[in-house]
């Protein structure tokens, strides 16, 4: 005895294939794009994000060594990014690498303090503006390093040149973004 309903088939509604057809292209397409994102990570010290596409173009935000940024666009040397907080510019190039990078952004700070020895924990990053720091003035009298270098050394590390003469350089050599 049969039932009736041998040898047919469950008809979907039109409507409801639409509908599932529609929300798994929108999935797909989603995910799709996020798996294309592209995604580089900061490999200075510390970076500035920019409003434009040069070193004198406001900044909107700062990135350290090791943070993630995704890629918005290109042009040229230059990449526009999203960090994860939402903040939204243009970072030279040369300040980014697809790797992540091992290590943390002190790791060539404490691999200089062990190659000083111990006492070189008290050492500041301004200490270079103030002369040399205790370790070092240790190392320099140990060495023999002459009073007229050290003061070079002091005077080198006190220069400073401001962004719009660095800016100038660079467009009148045809160097770094200018590079053509």
């Amino acid at each position: 005895m049969s039932s009736g309903l041998e040898g047919e088939e469950a008809v979907i509604p039109p409507r409801v294939t639409r509908v599932v057809l529609i929300v798994l292209w929108i999935g797909l397409l989603a995910w799709s794009a996020e798996s294309w994102a592209e995604t580089v990570y900061v490999q200075a010290k510390t970076a500035q994000l920019r409003v434009g596409k040069t070193s004198l173009d406001a900044v909107v935000g700062n990135v350290k060594f090791g943070d993630a940024l995704e890629v918005v666009g290109r042009d040229g040397s230059w990449v526009e990014v999203k960090t994860s907080a939402g903040a939204r510019g243009w970072i030279f190039a040369n300040k980014t690498s697809s790797s992540k990078p091992s290590g943390t952004n002190d790791t060539l700070a404490k691999l200089g303090q062990s190659m000083r020895g111990s006492d070189a924990s008290a050492t500041t990053a301004s200490a270079g503006a103030r002369g040399l720091d205790k370790a070092s003035e240790g190392y320099a009298n140990r060495a023999g390093v002459s009073a007229r270098d050290r003061d070079a050394v002091d005077r080198m590390t006190a220069y400073q040149i401001p962004d719009q003469e660095v800016e100038e350089f660079l467009r009148e050599g045809g160097l770094g973004e200018y590079a053509k």
